[in-house]
């Protein structure tokens, strides 16, 4: 069986926290192994987790307070040292099916273990008790050009391989944005093999604590196309990715984050970027507000 090492970072969770890692360890098929990195909890996390550590079913260490991007980054670095064939990441809160990795370890099998391999899946949007709320599938027909601008990829639903782990934590970005868009990509620039899986394989808990969230009310929906407009600096991601990866970029990302990065003082450039046959998120409030982005100098 392959082993799968599962990261999370807990932060005030011991309310939802028993669940999720009860539906890790029950999954079916796969070795799984669990590094937990706590962010400075006030409740009773510490106590469930020293509990756990003492059972031997997981491993957890703390530190000084980070942002969920940073959390995640220094998790990846320490999941270096740890033998595994596979790595997960996962929150605090949600509840997994039982073939989650499974799944996403049949499709990773297909890649070579020497070139960076992602897989990411679609969400099951339920409350706090789990009752559903919507599907959240992805776009099948988003083409991978698409998803290196803008992300679809929720870290949760994620596994990759050894390979692209160790191609992320040698460089350490000053931006990231998220730890699941920085991984993302790291991997297609490096020529990697994405895996998009529209089903969902997991239950995505909205219960109004979530650091990050994906409501299906008109103001959630506002919220998101504001974090888009304003908050996503995809001209900074770019750049810190050409800082770091520079010359071992493939070409047809390696173009495409160039043009991110001069767009402002080159025309030929922006109407490239503009042009729906090059890039088309088949979504017309995402097409809108990426057209906004770019006319407003706001990527």
């Amino acid at each position: 069986m392959r082993k799968i090492l599962v990261l999370m970072a807990t932060y005030n969770g011991e309310k939802y926290l028993s669940e999720q890692l009860r539906s890790i360890w029950d999954q079916e098929n796969v070795e799984v192994s669990v590094l937990i990195r706590d962010d400075g909890s006030t409740d009773g996390t510490h106590e469930l987790l020293n509990h756990y550590q003492k059972e031997g079913k997981l491993e957890w260490y703390t530190g000084k307070h980070l942002n969920v991007s940073k959390g995640y980054f220094d998790l990846m670095c320490h999941a270096k040292g740890y033998e595994a064939d596979y790595i997960a990441f996962s929150d605090q809160d949600d509840v997994w099916d039982r073939d989650k990795l499974f799944v996403a370890v049949k499709k990773l099998e297909t890649a070579e273990e020497t070139v960076p391999a992602l897989y990411y899946c679609g969400q099951e949007l339920v409350d706090g008790k789990l009752n559903p709320i919507a599907k959240h599938e992805l776009n099948r027909e988003r083409n991978l050009t698409a998803r290196f601008v803008l992300s679809d990829f929720a870290g949760c639903t994620g596994v990759f391989n050894k390979k692209l782990l160790n191609e992320v934590v040698k460089f350490k970005p000053e931006y990231m944005l998220m730890h699941d868009t920085w991984v993302l990509k790291v991997c297609l620039c490096l020529g990697g093999k994405v895996y998009v899986d529209p089903e969902s394989h997991m239950k995505y808990r909205q219960h109004g604590g979530n650091t990050v969230g994906l409501g299906r009310s008109l103001p959630a929906y506002m919220k998101q196309v504001g974090q888009y407009l304003n908050e996503y600096q995809i001209e900074r991601q770019m750049k810190e990715l050409v800082r770091g990866y520079g010359n071992e970029m493939v070409p047809e990302y390696r173009n495409l984050a160039e043009m991110i990065c001069e767009y402002r003082h080159n025309r030929r450039y922006r109407k490239k970027l503009l042009d729906r046959k090059y890039i088309n998120f088949c979504n017309k409030g995402l097409n809108l507000t990426y057209w906004l982005k770019v006319q407003l100098n706001k990527l």
